[in-house]
């Protein structure tokens, strides 16, 4: 995907900007540094609604197949002390006629000087159809998810998921972006949930700033307390290289 569309491989319900699979035709390399006032990932605030500072960089062949790397501060459920998340990527894509393409991408999650006591990193397989710049449907899933709630701890399950994530161009470098998911949780916790976002961006250059309202269901507050993302407003200022 090249121009103003910015690749979400924490998608827009994330909103993680990831760095786009081209920042231009000139160059395969590209690369985004990022503020935002809450990291939020699938409904759940993964710095209990505080900021984080987030980077990576991303190298797309002419052939199509990409690998970059993504991380961010953290302090996920529970909050027992901050780590780094970093997210070590690579995939494949390919065209399917003059509007559509197809992704296929594999991610290794990590998280590096953990204070929890289990080990959460875990891997996951995705697989994105697109149209233009503007509409993506991404089915996931998780072989060895770790995660911890209200429940209890789960390791080593398996979860899935299917997102909707558009962005409209409006004018004047504005847009609308929008993203919807749902969440099957059942093998770890017994419960599933959708999350979602809408939100407005402005691009001038190489610099983006976006304002985002998060909305997700209440079980996600039923599993993850004070981490629930429902109701929260987050504005995220980035800049492409």
């Amino acid at each position: 995907m090249d121009g103003p569309f910015v690749m979400r491989w924490k998608p827009a319900l994330g909103l993680l900007v990831l760095p786009a699979l081209a920042c231009g035709a000139d160059s395969p390399w590209s690369a985004t540094i990022a503020a935002t006032t809450d990291y939020i990932y699938r409904g759940v605030s993964q710095t209990y609604e505080t900021g984080a500072v987030q980077l990576g960089a991303n190298y797309q062949n002419p052939t199509g197949w990409f690998a970059g790397f993504w991380g961010s501060n953290v302090n996920p459920y529970p909050h027992v002390g901050a780590s780094t998340e970093l997210d070590l990527y690579a995939g494949l894509t390919q065209p399917l006629g003059a509007d559509f393409s197809a992704r296929f991408a594999y991610t290794h999650y990590a998280y590096l000087d953990d204070p929890r006591p289990a080990h959460y990193d875990y891997d996951e397989v995705s697989f994105t159809a697109a149209y233009l710049d503007r509409l993506e449907a991404t089915l996931s899933y998780q072989p060895d998810s770790s995660l911890y709630s209200t429940l209890g701890f789960a390791r080593h399950h398996p979860m899935g998921a299917l997102e909707l994530t558009g962005r409209w161009p409006l004018c004047d470098g504005l847009a609308v972006s929008a993203g919807a998911g749902y969440y099957d949780l059942q093998s770890l916790f017994g419960a599933s949930y959708w999350a979602g976002n809408i939100g407005l961006a402005y691009v001038y250059k190489r610099a983006t700033l976006e304002v985002d309202r998060f909305f997700a269901q209440g079980t996600v507050e039923r599993l993850f307390a004070d981490q629930s993302a429902n109701g929260t407003w987050t504005a995220t200022v980035s800049l492409r290289f």
